[in-house]
C-alpha cells in the first residue's frame, strides 16, 4: 500500500488510519460567526456616501472594523433560511430537483403555477436531465472512507467493492486533504508501553547528555534522584513507561490547514453542478476591488461561476458570460474569544463586512452589462497634458548612467566582432518585422506615458445579468461562503440606485415605493452545510441544482 498518491492539488499524503503514530495537536473546536447588526434603517441623506468613504478609509487592521461600518451600509441580516427559500418568493420549490418537469417534445410542456417550465436554458441548451442529477447524488452519498480510498488509488476494504467516481473526483480529493486536519470521527488515543528498543535509545540519549555536560561532578546527586528516593533512602523500583499513540485521519489541526484545500474542495463541488448547466468556474484575473466613490476597497473572491458561450471559437479564447455567482473562502476559525476581556466582537463584524463588500462588488460587476468602461482618469487633464511646466525630465540618474554606459563602445571592438553571431545562424531574426522588439520599457519611460489608469474590468468576461428579471430594478446576488469545513449560500437583493449611490454618493433619485427600499440591503443566509455529512451534501446539492435552474432559465 503506497503512502503517497497524486491528487488534484499535487502531491497528497494517503493516511493509513489503522497505523499507530505520534498524536497530532488537539483538534480545533468549531466556531461560527453569528453577529446581527442593528436592524434600524437610516433614511438616505447627502452625506451618507462621505460617511461610508471615511469609515472604510480608516481601516488599517481587523480591530478597526466596528458596527458603524455596517450601519453606514444600512445592512440587516437573516440566518438559517431554508435553502429552498433562499430566493424570497419561494420559486425554487417549483424547480428541479424538488419538482421534476415532465419531459415533453412539444413547446407547451407542463409547468407550475409559480413559474412555467422552460424547454431550454438561457444559453439555448436543454436543461440537464434527472439521470445527471442522480449520478451526482449517488457519488456524493458514498462513504467518506471509501471515497478517500478510491481517489488515492487504494484497494477497498475486505468485503467492499471498488466504487466508481467520475464527476466528483476533484471534490473527494480536496475533502481528503481537509479531513487530514478536521475529521475527528476516527480519533483514537491508546497508551502503549515503551519497548526495549525505545528504552535503550532513551538511555543512550541520556548518557550522551551526561557525557556532553562536564559541569556536573560525578558524586553529586541530581535533583531527580533526590525527589524519587523513598524514606529509607532507596530508589523505588523502575517501572516501564508508557507512550500515547494515535489512530485516526488527522495530521494537524484545522487552524493549520492550507487555505487552498478548502477552496479546492468547494470548487470541486461547484464544478460538478455548474458543468451540467453549461457553466464553469474561473479565478478573477484582476484583484477584486469595490468602488466606493473615489476609493477602491480590496475584497476577496476566490472564484466565480460564469456561463460558457455557445460559440466554440469564442469559448476557446477563454471568454465567459456573466458572472452568475461566486465563492468566498476564509481561514478564520476563532470568532468568539472567551479569554478576551472586551465584548467588541470585531472578528465577527469583520467577517460580515468581508462577505458584504464582496457581494457589493459582485453586484457592481453584474451591473456593467450593456455599458462601456470609463477607465480611471479617462478624459481628465492629468492623463492628456504633460507634467507641470513641460520641461524634459530624463528620469532618475540611474537611468541616465545606464544609458551612458550602453552608449560607450567597448575597449576591444575586434573581440566583440569575433563573439558576435551572424544573422544567418539565427535566420528567424533576419525576417523579424521592424519595430517588433520585445524590450521592456524602463520605469522612467513608463512614467512619461500619459494615459488613463489601468482597467478594472476583466477582459475575458462578457458582463451580463444572467438570471435577472429585466423588468425589475433589483438584482439577486448569490454567494457561497465557506469557513472551517462548512459552507452556506448567501443571498443579497440590491437596487440599482444603491449601486449608483455606492459609486458616486448621489442620493437624488425619484421617489418610489419599492420593497425593500433602495437605500437598504438585506442579507439572507442558509445554515452551514458540513462537507463530511452526507445528508448535508445532498441538501446542498438539491438547493444548488434548483438555484442554477432558476438562474439559467
Amino acid at each position: 500500500m503506497g503512502m503517497f498518491s497524486t491528487t488534484h492539488g499535487g502531491l497528497g499524503i494517503s493516511i493509513d488510519v489503522e497505523k499507530e503514530r505520534n498524536p497530532p495537536p488537539p483538534p480545533t473546536p468549531l466556531d461560527f460567526p453569528d453577529y446581527s447588526p442593528d436592524p434600524t434603517i437610516e433614511p438616505p441623506h447627502d452625506g451618507a456616501g462621505d460617511v461610508l468613504y471615511k469609515l472604510l478609509s480608516t481601516i488599517k487592521k481587523p480591530q478597526d472594523v466596528s458596527p458603524a461600518h455596517l450601519k453606514a451600509l444600512n445592512l440587516t441580516t437573516e440566518s438559517n433560511v431554508p435553502i429552498s427559500d433562499i430566493v424570497p418568493n419561494g420559486i425554487l420549490r417549483s424547480l428541479a430537483p424538488y419538482q421534476w418537469p415532465e419531459q415533453a417534445s412539444t413547446p407547451d410542456a407542463p409547468g407550475t403555477d409559480s413559474m412555467p417550465v422552460p424547454i431550454l436554458m438561457s444559453n439555448g441548451a436543454p436543461f440537464p436531465n434527472k439521470e445527471r442529477y442522480d449520478t451526482l447524488k449517488k457519488e456524493i452519498l458514498y462513504d467518506n472512507d471509501e471515497a478517500f480510498r478510491s481517489v488515492n488509488r487504494m484497494p477497498p476494504r475486505p468485503g467492499q467493492e471498488r466504487i466508481k467516481i467520475a464527476h466528483s473526483r476533484k471534490f473527494w480529493g480536496g475533502l481528503d486533504l481537509v479531513s487530514q486536519y478536521w475529521d475527528t470521527s476516527l480519533d483514537k488515543y491508546v497508551e502503549r508501553p515503551l519497548t526495549d528498543e525505545a528504552t535503550e535509545a532513551h538511555d543512550k540519549a541520556l548518557d550522551k547528555m551526561h557525557l556532553d555536560d562536564n559541569t556536573v561532578p560525578e558524586n553529586k546527586p541530581d535533583d531527580n534522584d533526590t525527589e524519587t528516593k523513598t524514606e529509607n533512602g532507596e530508589k523505588p523500583p523502575k517501572t516501564s513507561g508508557t507512550k500515547t499513540m494515535y489512530l485516526g485521519r488527522r495530521v494537524g489541526t484545522g487552524r493549520e490547514m492550507p487555505e487552498d484545500s478548502r477552496e479546492e474542495t468547494l470548487r470541486g463541488f461547484m464544478e460538478m453542478i455548474a458543468w451540467a448547466f453549461g457553466c464553469q468556474t474561473t479565478i478573477p484575473s484582476l484583484p477584486p476591488r469595490l468602488q466606493v466613490k473615489g476609493m477602491l476597497f480590496p475584497v476577496r473572491q476566490n472564484f466565480v461561476v460564469a456561463r460558457s458561450p455557445q460559440d466554440r471559437q469564442v469559448a476557446r479564447k477563454g471568454i465567459l458570460e456573466g458572472p452568475i455567482l461566486f465563492v468566498q473562502c476564509r481561514g478564520e476559525t476563532l470568532f468568539h474569544d472567551e479569554k478576551s476581556t472586551s465584548n467588541s466582537r470585531h472578528t465577527e463584524i469583520c467577517d460580515l463586512l468581508r462577505e458584504t463588500a464582496a457581494m457589493l462588488l459582485f453586484a457592481q460587476e453584474r451591473a456593467r452589462a450593456g455599458t462601456t468602461e470609463a477607465r480611471p482618469g479617462d478624459g481628465k487633464w492629468w492623463t492628456t497634458t504633460p507634467r507641470w511646466g513641460g520641461a524634459e525630465n530624463p528620469g532618475p540618474e540611474a537611468e541616465k548612467e545606464n544609458a551612458d554606459s550602453k552608449a560607450n563602445p567597448p575597449s576591444d571592438p575586434d573581440a566583440q566582432k569575433s563573439n558576435k553571431r551572424s544573422k544567418y545562424d539565427r535566420p528567424a531574426l533576419a525576417f523579424r518585422r521592424p519595430g517588433s522588439s520585445s524590450r521592456k520599457l524602463s520605469m522612467s519611460e513608463k512614467w512619461k506615458i500619459l494615459q488613463p489608469g489601468p482597467s478594472l474590468w476583466d477582459k475575458k468576461m462578457r458582463y451580463m445579468q444572467i438570471g435577472k428579471d429585466n423588468d425589475s430594478d433589483f438584482d439577486d446576488i448569490f454567494m457561497v461562503s465557506s469557513i472551517n469545513h462548512h459552507f452556506s449560500i448567501v443571498h443579497l437583493r440590491i437596487h440599482r440606485h444603491y449601486l449608483e449611490w455606492l459609486a458616486t454618493g448621489n442620493t437624488n433619485f425619484p421617489d418610489d415605493d419599492s420593497s425593500p427600499p433602495w437605500h437598504a440591503i438585506h442579507i439572507r443566509r442558509t445554515k452551514w452545510f458540513d462537507h463530511f455529512n452526507p445528508s448535508d451534501r445532498v441538501e446542498a446539492l438539491d438547493g444548488m441544482w434548483a438555484l442554477f435552474s432558476y438562474l439559467m432559465r
